[in-house]
């Protein structure tokens, strides 16, 4: 038996990292997944034939090679492993081999990370004869997030989760109806910067004047606010409007980078409705209302484009 998830990946519209100090946020999920399969092993062992992994370093000394991004891939895995043998009785007995398929690369502002854990949490609690509801679902991945990060707002384990556009408050998930005439382009550049540094970097504004840290989050606080509306009323034009402003207050709490504000601002000059950073920043993803122009610009400074067209499922499981 082979139990597969499916876990769609998200966008964030407004409010990330103002999301992190308790402020709304609003994300989607998008027709870009990560599938993560799960079945009986003699022993635990993770795999990924297509998971792009960057900036290995191999330590001669101990023959033993270092990345990054798979310490955190499995960091995650095994702590959902570890949080089933505390809370549900399961040990060694249920071994199994954990495959991981992506299409798109990792930390790049698309919820890489949270699908993985999602997909995990979903897929190894079916292989273990649970049924876990959506809800649990959700509330687990939020919590492994929070054991290997040590912070993590429910966003993105949450959005995924459940799927469609949804609105963050205070640790509560509302879901938004926003009418097909609302659409989006989006892409992502190579990231120079990581997400741990981009939150390094807001923290140091938080800490160096923090009644302008303040005033910032409160601001992206008021544009939230007002996208909602925007957003479930179709009106495309306050939408775009919104997200140029909601780009100017995150360069100014140090998470762009050069190539990021270049294509924002060719985007706005060519008559692009609206566009911005889309997540951790740094580099990373980019979202712009549904646009030819803004796929050719990402094209053409060398990002690349995603399918951005919303899905409403949240995460599947079936048996394969």
């Amino acid at each position: 038996m082979i139990v597969e998830a499916e876990v769609p990946l998200k966008l964030t519209l407004f409010g990330e990292h103002a999301v992190v100090y308790g402020k709304p946020a609003i994300a989607y999920t998008v027709s870009e997944s990560i599938k993560v399969r799960v079945r009986e092993s003699e022993k635990f062992y993770v795999s990924s034939q297509n998971l792009q992994i960057k900036g290995v370093r191999v330590d001669l000394h101990e023959f033993k090679i270092e990345n990054d991004n798979v310490r955190k891939l499995i960091a995650y895995v095994t702590e959902v492993i570890n949080y089933f043998n505390e809370h549900y009785g399961y040990k060694e007995e249920k071994k199994a081999a954990i495959e991981i398929e992506s299409n798109v690369e990792p930390s790049i502002g698309l919820g890489t990370s949270a699908a993985v854990v999602v997909g995990t949490v979903a897929a190894y609690s079916r292989f273990l004869g649970l049924e876990l509801q959506k809800q649990e679902i959700a509330k687990i991945s939020h919590e492994v997030e929070l054991r290997v990060q040590g912070i993590a707002s429910i966003m993105d384990t949450h959005t995924e989760t459940y799927g469609g556009f949804v609105f963050i408050k205070e640790g509560k998930v509302e879901k938004l109806e926003v009418p097909p005439s609302i659409s989006f382009s989006a892409g992502y550049f190579r990231r120079i910067m990581t997400t741990a540094e981009m939150l390094r970097n807001v923290r140091s504004l938080k800490e160096k004047n923090p009644s302008l840290f303040t005033t910032l989050l409160d601001s992206i606080e008021k544009v939230t606010v007002e996208a909602r509306t925007a957003l479930t009323s179709g009106d495309a034009d306050k939408v775009g409007e919104l997200m140029y402003v909601n780009h100017g207050f995150l360069f100014s709490l140090g998470i762009t980078v050069p190539v990021l504000d270049q294509f924002v601002s060719m985007a706005r000059a060519s008559g692009v409705k609206g566009c911005k950073v889309s997540g951790g920043g740094g580099g990373g993803a980019v979202i712009c209302t549904k646009d030819q122009r803004a796929e050719l610009l990402l094209n053409a400074l060398g990002g690349k484009t995603i399918n951005a067209n919303p899905t409403f499922q949240g995460v599947t499981v079936k048996l394969i």
